[in-house]
């Protein structure tokens, strides 16, 4: 389906109002100086760890009415427009998925998301490794989820010394981000 009426589709399902009540999305920047796209959560954020009800569930968090950081969006197989966003849960970030919906369309323009692309690159774990919510030492682990040395893999990002990887077993799919250095591809 076309790029323009995925994003129609998805903010048909995010809310009712005409295209020009949409505002410019609050935009902040990074250390790195890129800028980024925050949303008003309309409601709790039930997640995923990648764009489907079929990945891992990541939790239920409890951030209506606060803005939140969207890094990307994705669509599913259904073309339903999930979007992976940044938490803070203690000390730590998390980045997971939620639904497009969950969250005010008047707050931010859909199109400044950008869109994943997969890298979609093969590899094999070379070391046991944690799985980690995001790309870096800021972010929390999994708990009881490693990513095992000598499982398969497909690249989805690059980041910060980081792949997010993504892997399937036969009842569910995963993804989660390891260091570069315990991947060969």
């Amino acid at each position: 389906m076309k790029r323009w009426l995925r994003s129609i589709l998805c903010l048909g399902l995010v809310a009712l109002f005409p295209w020009a009540v949409l505002a410019e999305g609050t935009s902040g920047g990074d250390a790195d100086g890129s800028a980024h796209v925050e949303a008003v959560a309309i409601e709790r954020l039930a997640t995923c760890s990648g764009p489907d009800t079929r990945y891992r569930e990541t939790g239920i968090y409890e951030v209506k009415d606060e803005k939140v950081r969207l890094i990307s969006r994705a669509y599913d197989e259904d073309d339903i427009c999930w979007v992976q966003c940044e938490v803070l849960v203690g000390t730590n970030l998390r980045r997971v998925y939620t639904g497009i919906k969950r969250f005010d369309a008047t707050t931010f323009d859909l199109d400044s998301v950008p869109e994943e692309a997969s890298l979609d690159d093969r590899a094999k774990v070379s070391v046991t490794s944690k799985a980690l919510y995001g790309p870096g030492d800021g972010y929390g682990a999994y708990a009881e989820l490693t990513v095992d040395e000598g499982q398969n893999v497909t690249i989805v990002a690059i980041e910060n010394g980081y792949a997010q990887v993504e892997w399937k077993t036969s009842r569910q799919s995963y993804r989660a981000w390891v260091p570069l250095s315990a991947l060969q591809y």
